[in-house]
């Protein structure tokens, strides 16, 4: 108690929007989503284990790792951590990649998630797979373009490269779904390839430009995933709301004020994936790992940065007027309890959900 008055008066005195609470109840308020009945407001999000196969398949130590995660706590839903398209797409040698040759491995980690959340909690969890493509983190590294802001020795792929990892994308997501995932989902953050693609201001060609041009890789994407898996899955997002990255090289930046976010884009994106592929949860995140907010020397506060967060989930809330579901991701903090500012977040309706890391 003494320190979230600490922290209210700290966020009152700096004039920053941080709705704490005492009380954590919200977290375990019944839910809905996509028609599925939910029986609390947590999400794990896992974080990647590099702990998988040679040929990215989850190992046994995999398995053990989410088993141990999900008895920590009630979880509605479980994102696994991003899996790559492609063996060479990975972050890690021994990172996940989802593909048919994995998915009976993929199908094993999915029944043992399943199978110790119910004896831990009595909840079956809905499994969401999370694709990715580390793009210039890549084993194989792989850009949209090459920005002042963020260089990158990494080869620029082609229109006709980026084509051929849409129906990539699509078989990627075929497998997880033959695998028992309840929902797909692109890693549209961190400057993952998805995620560079919708700041490819200064990209020719079908990929970069305009917001129409930048966006394509995603939306595309998106479509091939719902031909070959249909309405049978439920479709989200992790999605970055701003990058802090100044203008001319920055998604969801301001123009005008270039330290400040700016959620029309994201807002305007979110709402087309929600029109086009019934997108409705979006896994909110903000900022880049490893570069401090506009490439300042020195990291900012827990405080500023949290606040930042909420604020931006809060304003896209606000501009979607509720017609997708937010979840407010666990960033790593010293001195803030998670649950507190995840519940105050559901309990204000500024979000749906807390994204608990694993």
């Amino acid at each position: 108690m003494e320190q979230l008055n600490e922290l209210r008066k700290q966020a009152q005195k700096i004039g920053v929007f941080f709705p704490l609470t005492d009380d954590t109840s919200a977290l375990d308020t019944a839910g809905e989503l996509h028609g599925y009945s939910l029986k609390s407001r947590r999400i794990l999000m896992m974080q990647p284990g590099n702990d998988g196969t040679e040929t990215g398949a989850p190992s046994e130590e995999t398995v053990r790792r989410y088993e141990n995660a999900v008895r920590q706590l009630p979880y509605s839903i479980v994102v696994l951590e991003p899996a790559a398209i492609l063996p060479e797409a990975r972050y890690f040698s021994n990172g996940l990649v989802i593909s048919a040759e994995n998915q009976d491995a993929f199908t094993a980690l999915n029944q043992a998630i399943c199978a110790a959340s119910e004896a831990a909690f009595g909840i079956r969890p809905l499994i969401v797979a999370l694709l990715d493509h580390a793009g210039h983190h890549a084993l194989r590294p792989a850009a949209m373009e090459h920005s002042a802001s963020l260089p990158t020795d990494a080869p620029i792929l082609t229109d006709d490269e980026l084509t051929a990892l849409v129906v990539v994308c699509a078989n990627a997501a075929k497998a997880a779904v033959a695998a028992g995932c309840s929902g797909l989902a692109l890693n549209a953050a961190d400057r993952s390839l998805f995620g560079e693609s919708l700041a490819a201001f200064h990209r020719d060609g079908r990929f970069g430009g305009d917001f129409d041009d930048r966006t394509r890789f995603v939306r595309d994407c998106y479509t091939a995933m719902k031909m070959i898996a249909g309405d049978d899955v439920f479709y989200s997002v992790r999605l970055s709301l701003s990058d802090g990255i100044p203008q001319p090289d920055g998604w969801g930046m301001a123009f005008e004020d270039e330290s400040a976010p700016d959620l029309y884009e994201p807002a305007l994106l979110t709402t087309i994936l929600r029109a086009l592929y019934g997108v409705e949860l979006i896994l909110c995140s903000i900022g880049i790992p490893d570069v401090n907010w506009m490439g300042a020397a020195e990291p900012e506060s827990d405080l500023i940065r949290l606040s930042r967060l909420c604020t931006c989930i809060a304003m896209l809330d606000s501009d979607r007027q509720q017609n997708v579901q937010l979840a407010v991701p666990e960033i790593s903090a010293e001195d803030a309890p998670f649950a507190n500012l995840a519940a105050g977040m559901i309990a204000g309706e500024f979000a749906s959900f807390g994204g608990f890391m694993g």
